[in-house]
């Protein structure tokens, strides 16, 4: 009885840590995504920004393309931490195509970019979205960037 009893608690055990090794690991690897996530989306963006102001308007907008990749790559890998963004920096993309378009006077080009950033406003839930609204949004937040050379920086009382 007492066999019975020793080898029953050692299965129990068992069990039990193998139960816990496998939550606890879950957990880990979850949290590991997180972080993988959190660099690349970091690492994009920072790219994104020196070529938005180092670099010349077509490696901009080569840079901005392969963020609509990594968008698609993103949203394809299933929900995450993040993924409710994911509509809203495509939409940001596309205004900032459509802005880069009409700079060198390509109307067709930054029409459907436009188009393809308004398309997404029922996805993104703002109370006003049009892709004009987009696009002020988009100039403003470049405009105010820290990555911007132009932009005056604070005089911090030194």
């Amino acid at each position: 009885m007492r066999t019975v009893i020793a080898s029953g608690i050692a299965v129990g055990t068992l069990i039990a840590g193998g139960m816990l090794g496998f939550g606890v690991s879950h957990t880990l690897c979850d949290a590991k995504l997180t972080s993988y996530e959190l660099a690349s989306i970091d690492n994009m963006s920072t790219y994104l920004m020196i070529q938005r102001f180092k670099g010349s308007p077509q490696a901009y907008e080569a840079a901005l393309r392969v963020y609509l990749v990594a968008l698609d790559a993103r949203e394809r890998a299933g929900p995450g931490l993040f993924s409710q963004y994911i509509d809203v920096d495509r939409a940001m993309v596309y205004a900032r195509l459509a802005i880069l378009a009409g700079d060198r006077n390509d109307v067709s080009a930054a029409a459907q970019y436009r188009s393809q950033a308004e398309a997404l406003c029922p996805r993104i839930g703002w109370k006003v979205c049009s892709a004009d609204e987009i696009v002020r949004m988009v100039r403003r937040l470049d405009e105010h960037s820290m990555w911007n050379p132009s932009r005056a920086s604070p005089d911090h009382g030194s």
